[in-house]
Order: C-alpha cells, then structure tokens, then sequence
C-alpha cells in the first residue's frame, strides 16, 4: 500500500501537467501561449508582492535583534505560568502571527528540547498547524490589493489567533 501511495505521490504532479496539455490540445488551445502569459502574471505579482515581503521580515528581525521578544517573555512569565502555559511556548505565541518560517524555528526548538511527546511540543505541533500568521497574511493582502479600510480584519484575525491558541492548549491537555 505504502509503495502505491509513493508512486501516486511522485507521479501526481507531471501526470496533471499532462492532463492539462492534453486537454488544452483537445480544445485546439494555444497552451504554450497561456503559459507564458501565466508566467508572466505570476512574475508581476511576485513583484508586487516584495516589497511588502521585505517590509515584514526587515520588521521580524528588528522585533527579535532587538530583544522585545525576550522582553515580552519576561513581562507575560508570570501569567502564563499561573494558567499552565509552559514558559517554551511564550516565544511561539508572540511570533506564530507574525511569521511563519519564523515560528517554525522555534517549533523546532521546543520540540528538541521538550520532546516531541510532551506537552509543549504538542501544543506546538498544532499550534502551528492551527493558527494563521495574521499580520502576515493582513500586510499581504491589504498592501497587494491597495485597500486602506481594513475595518475589522486585524480584530477578527486576533480573535480567531487566540481561540486557535485556546484550542491548542486545550485539545493537548485532554489528549
């Protein structure tokens, strides 16, 4: 079973691309010219996209090479010691909506030195399954689309960070 699961798993993504040509000859579509153009427009919005790329992850390491990241620790220690929270996973929290990449290096940390089994890497593991880099995703799309009214995106987003946050915490706890 294992071993046609991996034949399906190599194949799959040449088998599309032919699926897709195939069909395209079918319909007597200029295929290679819709890829170029596609090409084309995924280069304009990987253009459009970088600056505010730069502007995010210039401003995640300002955030950590300036040492609010540790100071924040300090401040909320206490806090989240009285609800249990173990002191590993104050560092993701801060970070997981902010960065992604950024909190994965941290997922890993947690999970070499707790475990993978314990609580905290487990809480980990979901978490960063489970909850969205909110300031990410909201600077991308709202500095990509131009939109200026952002309205309530960021309440909502932390609102939704949160719960997912809550859940984590509690779905580890009973399992």
């Amino acid at each position: 079973m294992l071993h046609i699961i991996s034949l399906i798993t190599v194949g799959f993504i040449p088998a599309m691309a032919a699926v897709i040509i195939a069909y395209g000859l079918l319909r007597h579509a200029p295929v290679y010219d819709y890829f170029i153009e596609g090409a084309r427009k995924g280069l304009e919005t990987a253009l459009d996209i970088l600056p505010f790329l730069i502007g995010i992850f210039l401003a995640i390491s300002c955030l950590t090479a300036s040492g609010l990241l540790g100071l924040l620790n300090q401040v909320f220690h206490p806090l989240f010691q009285f609800l249990g929270i173990p002191p590993e996973l104050l560092p993701l929290l801060f970070l997981r909506a902010v960065s992604g990449s950024g909190s994965m290096i941290l997922v890993q940390n947690i999970l070499e030195t707790c475990g993978p089994d314990s609580y905290a890497g487990r809480v980990a593991c979901v978490m960063s399954g489970g909850c969205e880099t909110i300031i990410y995703v909201l600077a991308l799309y709202f500095g990509v689309t131009g939109a200026k009214k952002t309205r309530h995106a960021l309440k909502g987003g932390l609102i939704g960070y949160l719960t997912g946050v809550a859940v984590s915490l509690l779905i580890c706890r009973i399992l």
